[in-house]
Order: structure tokens, then sequence, then C-alpha cells
């Protein structure tokens, strides 16, 4: 369970979140949607204990994280990560790159570890493809690379932050289809995202945030009063066919 309990963070003077109280269970397929500058990728970072500097408590599993901050091992897919597609790395060389924050750096990797690293790619659909030049891989690929670095930590939760941005309409729903699987064998899953017609579809909660959090349940998504709250006037909620 994730609990945070009056969090407040501000940059510079400038209020980036208010008062955020909220409870994510185990299990959850959970999403963090709002405007661009909401602070969603900032509340996502803060979970994850990249930024320290903020008002409240975080509780991961009844632990603050400041406390014991080493054993909060979370998989991670941070947003627009760019690669050298030329550089000649394969998919199993990034998968291991998932074990820096374990292993330290520049620490060999056994036998078990690229056993492990290849059963991440199996999870993600790339069976056949461990030994494959990133260059090769197709984007939608390539993006589920690095989502098999984020599991190979084999923690219970994992984080991305607008994953389908790089991907084309074909692909996202295959790329949040993988991501219900996931959750279905036990992944807590939290992500940032923009659709909120994929979100609707696949995930079990939805948290609003425009600074403030405005609802986290998903029952009440088209509420106008509450879109208009977080998006403004001017916002229209148009349906997609995934």
């Amino acid at each position: 369970m994730i609990e945070i309990k009056n969090l407040n963070y501000s940059i510079k003077g400038k209020q980036v979140l208010e008062n955020i109280n909220l409870t994510i269970n185990d299990g959850e397929f959970a999403a963090i949607l709002g405007p661009n500058g909401a602070g969603k990728t900032t509340l996502l970072k803060i979970i994850l204990n990249l930024i320290k500097d903020y008002q409240g408590s975080i509780l991961v599993d009844g632990t603050n994280i400041k406390t014991r901050p080493e054993k909060r091992i979370i998989g991670y897919l941070p947003q627009n990560e760019t690669f050298d597609i030329d550089f000649p790395a394969t998919a199993r060389d990034i998968t291991l790159m998932g074990y820096a924050g374990i292993k330290g750096l520049f620490k060999r990797f056994s036998d078990t570890d690229r056993n492990i690293a290849d059963n991440c790619l199996r999870k993600v659909g790339l069976s056949g493809k461990e030994s494959q030049y990133i260059g090769s891989l197709s984007g939608g690929e390539f993006q589920r690379v690095l989502l098999s670095r984020a599991l190979i930590s084999d923690s219970k939760y994992l984080f991305l932050d607008e994953p389908e941005a790089s991907l084309d309409k074909q692909g996202v729903a295959g790329f949040f289809e993988l991501l219900r699987q996931l959750n279905k064998t036990g992944k807590t899953i939290l992500v940032v995202s923009h659709d909120i017609n994929i979100l609707t579809k696949y995930c079990s909660l939805l948290i609003c945030l425009n600074r403030t959090l405005h609802f986290h349940d998903k029952a009440e998504l088209f509420n106008s009063e509450i879109i208009t709250n977080m998006y403004g006037e001017a916002t229209r909620i148009l349906e997609k066919d995934y």
C-alpha cells in the first residue's frame, strides 16, 4: 500500500502540489491524469523518493520512504527516455541496465542475471529478440524493452511516466493490454498519462490532479464540473475507439 498524507511541495515559492492525501492499495492499476504543469510527474518522483524537500509523508508498505529509501526499489519507466539507436546494445543489454541500482555500476552479469533478463523480455512479448540490437527494433518493441528493464528489479510496484508518448494508436492499446496482464500477476501499477479514454478502459483507479487532488474515483470521470476544474472551460472529451 502507498499512503500519501498532507503532501505539499513548492518550487521557488510556487505551489506545485497542495494538500495531497491519497491511498493506493496493493493490486491497483492506477493512473494520474491532468493538464500540463499539473504536478503529475512531480508527484510520481516524490513517491519514488527522487524529490525529497516536500512537506508531509509518503508511506510504502507502512514505512516512510525518507527513513529507509535504500529498501524502496520500484520498477520505473521515465518520460521521454532517449537512446542512441546506433549504439551496439541488445535488448538483453538494455534490460540488464535495470540491475544497476541493485548490483552497482560496472558489475559483471552472471548467466543467472541474463536468464532473468530474458524472462523479463518474454513477459513483455519479446521472446526471440533478446540478442537483437536496439537499432533494429520498432518503436513499440523498444518501449517494451524499457518496460522489461523496469521489471527486472522484481518489485511489486511499477511506475510509468507517459509510456504512450512514443507509440501510435495501435501500439498504445497493445502496451496497456500488456500492463493489464502484468497487473493481473500482482503488480501494483501507477501510470502518468493524458489519455482519458485509454485510462478509463484499463485502469481501476484514476487520480485527477491539477496542483490539488480533485478526485480519485473512476465512476465520476465524466462529471463536467470535475473536468472543468482540472482542464478549464475550453475542454472537450473526444471518444476514441481503442
